[in-house]
């Protein structure tokens, strides 16, 4: 069988891999946070010891990390932070990628298929109607944050890497006066290749593009590519080397812990945009949030956690009844009492023409706390959003706003039924109407050019495997074969693991003798063959691959810090 592989080439880049970074303090940032030490490299500073000492001199890793398009080491590089992230990082070798054959896609990786996101801005009377842009120079996710302070007329830390897309705004003096409200919308998953996998799914956004600004090539701009580092990067206008969440789970001292553990904003290192200018309103400003779940708190920060702020609006849908954290963020009680949510599942019953409970087939959800994969949330989700705005009254004075919310739908049917589905296909609609009603709703109760409408995603959709000749690897066969290899128990080796790479327990590697180096080379010399589980029947087309390495790098994290550049 010949696979036709869709993934997005790699751009071309001569040369040796040279990587540098420069993390200067923020002028910005409270006495509160607590940034890393820095060594003169630019790099988190990383102590000799003997065990880094082995690391380095184990120089298999070393080899197939410098041999990594720079782009895509600069992409992993920024998703790293001494002391949280995994111990030992990883790549697969493009196509592959975690999951498996039946029921699980993922999406956390350095590739342009996962980082590649629409960056729209729309907002007459603001924002310029450019429609597509190509910028010579690298666009991400973080430059959003750079661009509303431009909007908001106040300044924004300079050391951070994200710069203002000016080219998308109106010159100063034809602007009329600052936006009354800045409304951010994330589509969860509904990065590029999603959007060009159901072309014709989403005439509205296609629409705001046009007439708006649009940048062409953008990205989030680190990895992993997963919820709450990317919203961060968004709201910080910085990386996880800076902002300090970089995973669903990260380290924390002795421990792993959710990222947003307990709704705090505790591991947040940085102030956000939000953080930066409530405060000069005198929290005067309203800045709110609507999301799923407590990983996209890094759009709107820290709330009260910081001196000057206050409790902004954070509303986390996940479980009924809402929750926030009411010692850092606010709740409005009426936001419990909605209604509309059984006649949104009622409608949503009736589209598949059938009237029988399910949708496509699938089971609808009874109540609110349970059934995200569909698109009746993102239905009911619009009655929350816009009854926030109208009773908060976001909008509705001089004072600029902002109000931040995430669609999930798209990850959450990605995840349940992957990319090139019927469920798919069904499901962006939703969201693409959804962003036309909120533009009508915005123009008749904020005002006609009093508002700017920023849209993006967080990441792509890894695609169906078959699709791209790509093997599912098994994470559990994996940790199997690590732990048989090195003589050890998977218990007792693994604190964690993501997509990304593993958390160690580092007493165990000292009692064992084992290095976190040894491990990295075991990867890369890992095959499919190796990761094919006793109870897995090996699809068809792909007996003839069983040789394929399933890693293209792999190294001890902290180690590759102490490499000054790759021609060392």
């Amino acid at each position: 069988m010949t696979f036709g592989r869709k993934a997005v080439a790699l751009w071309a880049v001569a040369g040796t891999a040279v990587i540098s970074f420069v993390w200067a303090a923020d002028e910005m940032d409270g006495p509160t946070q607590g940034p890393q030490a820095m060594a003169p490299s630019g790099l988190p500073s990383e102590e000799s010891t003997p065990e880094v000492d082995r690391e380095l001199r184990v120089g298999g890793w070393r080899a197939a990390t410098c041999a990594m398009p720079p782009e895509l080491l600069q992409r992993t590089l920024r998703g790293y932070y001494k002391g949280r992230s995994p111990e030992i990082t990883f790549v697969p070798e493009e196509p592959h990628f975690f999951g498996d054959f039946k029921t699980t896609t993922t999406h956390s990786g350095p590739w342009d298929y996962v980082q590649t996101v629409p960056l729209v801005l729309y907002g007459p009377g603001h924002i310029r109607s450019r429609g597509e842009v190509n910028l010579d120079r690298e666009v991400t996710i973080a430059d959003l944050a750079p661009t509303f302070a431009r909007l908001l007329g106040i300044g924004f830390p300079g050391a951070r890497p994200g710069r203002a897309l000016t080219e998308a705004l109106v010159p100063k003096d034809e602007r009329p006066g600052r936006p009354r409200l800045i409304i951010t919308v994330v589509w969860d998953g509904g990065g590029v290749n999603t959007l060009a996998q159901w072309p014709k799914t989403w005439p509205n956004l296609r629409r705001f593009m046009a007439e708006g600004t649009s940048f062409s090539g953008a990205i989030v701009g680190s990895n992993p590519s997963v919820t709450p580092a990317i919203h961060a990067n968004l709201g910080t206008g910085a990386f996880p080397n800076r902002h300090g969440i970089v995973s669903i789970p990260q380290r924390r001292r002795d421990r792993i812990e959710d990222s947003w553990s307990g709704h705090s904003p505790r591991n947040l290192l940085i102030k956000t945009l939000a953080d930066i200018y409530d405060p000069t309103t005198g929290n005067r400003a309203k800045i709110g949030l609507l999301a799923e779940q407590d990983w996209h708190l890094g759009m709107i920060g820290n709330g009260a956690a910081i001196r000057g702020g206050d409790r902004d609006i954070a509303v986390l849908t996940r479980t009924s009844p809402f929750e926030t954290n009411p010692r850092y963020y606010r709740l409005p009680g009426y936001i419990q009492n909605v209604p509309g949510f059984k006649a949104d599942v009622e409608t949503i019953d009736r589209s598949d023409g059938k009237n029988n409970g399910k949708w496509l087939g699938h089971d609808l959800p009874k109540d609110r706390s349970t059934g995200f994969a569909n698109p009746a949330w993102t239905l009911y989700q619009e009655r929350l959003l816009r009854k926030l705005l109208k009773e908060e009254g976001f909008g509705r004075d001089r004072v600029p706003d902002l109000f931040f919310t995430n669609f999930k739908q798209i990850d959450e049917v990605s995840h349940a039924y992957f990319l090139r589905s019927t469920e798919m296909k069904s499901t962006i609609p939703y969201s693409d109407a959804a962003l036309a009603r909120l533009v009508r709703w915005l123009n008749r109760n904020v005002g006609e050019r009093r508002w700017v409408l920023a849209m993006t995603a967080d990441h792509g959709v890894g695609p169906n495997f078959t699709d791209v000749g790509a093997w599912a690897i098994d994470m559990q066969e994996l940790q199997i074969d690590i732990a048989i290899h090195f003589r050890t128990r998977v218990s007792e080796l693994f604190d964690s693991q993501r997509p990304q790479g593993f958390w160690v327990d580092r007493a165990v590697l000292r009692r064992k003798g084992i290095t976190r180096a040894e491990i990295a080379n075991f990867l890369l010399g890992y095959r499919i063959r190796d990761n094919v589980a006793d109870d897995v029947k090996v699809p068809d087309g792909y007996r003839e691959m069983m040789d394929e390495r399933l890693f293209t790098a792999a190294w001890p994290t902290e180690a590759i810090t102490s490499m000054s550049d790759c021609r060392s």
